[in-house]
């Protein structure tokens, strides 16, 4: 099979994409930009494909492992405090920038130790299981504590711009 055959052929799997993209996503522009992303790999990749391999489960492993390592990626990313509607911190120099920052850390010193402690240690980037290992509690417990953390800083937050 040569490069063009290939292209005709995945280009016949499109339609049958999109439904599996979006049931991965959830979007319809995100679901757009993994279809893209799932075509630009296997037209990179095509001289691995055999021609006695099903082209459409190809696309969708493709398109999976795809989605999977985007979504790693992400979780990696995320801000750890929710944004909550009325809530925003929008800086527009150095000198408020400062004082957004000194007025949080002033809240999170505020916060009671059994809060505080697993919320800064998820702040500073450890993961639910590894702040668990160190404060030797279930991790129910450490869970809960960073999402109580987390409330008590928004509405201080939401109160404060009242």
């Amino acid at each position: 099979m040569n490069k063009e055959q290939f292209n005709c052929l995945i280009c016949k799997q499109i339609r049958y994409m999109k439904p599996h993209a979006l049931k991965f996503t959830r979007d319809e522009d995100d679901a757009k930009d993994l279809i893209q992303d799932t075509l630009i790999k296997a037209i990179i990749n095509w001289d691995k494909f055999r021609d006695d391999t099903n082209i459409k489960g190809w696309l969708f492993i493709i398109m999976r492992n795809l989605f999977v390592n985007q979504y790693r990626k992400k979780k990696y990313i995320t801000c750890p405090i929710e944004h909550e509607e009325g809530v925003e911190l929008r800086v527009n120099n150095t000198a408020e920038s400062n004082m957004n920052v000194q007025y949080i850390n002033s809240l999170l010193g505020k916060l009671p130790f059994q809060y505080k402690q697993p919320l800064q240690m998820f702040i500073n980037g450890y993961k639910y299981n590894e702040i668990n290992d160190i404060l030797k509690g279930p991790i129910g417990t450490t869970k809960n504590r960073i999402h109580k953390a987390r409330k008590i800083l928004i509405k201080a937050l939401l109160s404060e711009e009242n």
